[in-house]
């Protein structure tokens, strides 16, 4: 059997001594880039949210000016109700004289007819 030196455990434990010195080094520069990462995304974030409230800020404002044209649009369409039921009724009336004067005249006519029919001249 081999025997193993008190140098042998030195050397050994030197080398696992470097490998987790190593392995520090390694998550630590790790940890520093993710750590830089996150910063970076941090500040996207904050520019996202930023960008958020400004457009929210302009829908809000869009909003508002078209409550204001939809309002005027609904007066619009009020008084244009009112002019055509304005020209409805004047058409309404306008009919029923026609039809008043065309009703006097075939009035008239059955008279003058009945007349020739039942007194006829002598």
């Amino acid at each position: 059997m081999s025997t193993v030196t008190e140098s042998d455990l030195k050397r050994l434990e030197d080398l696992i001594n470097n490998r987790f010195n190593e392995l520090d080094r390694k998550i630590d520069g790790t940890r520093d880039y993710l750590d830089k990462k996150i910063e970076s995304l941090d500040k996207k974030i904050d520019y996202l949210d930023k960008k958020i409230e400004s457009l929210d800020k302009k829908i809000d404002s869009v909003d508002k000016k078209l409550d204001v044209y939809v309002a005027k649009t609904d007066e619009q369409l009020k008084g244009i109700e009112k002019r055509l039921d304005s020209i409805d009724n004047r058409i309404n009336t306008v009919t029923f004289g026609i039809f008043s004067v065309v009703g006097v005249f075939a009035g008239g006519i059955l008279a003058i007819m009945a007349k020739i029919v039942f007194f006829p001249n002598p």
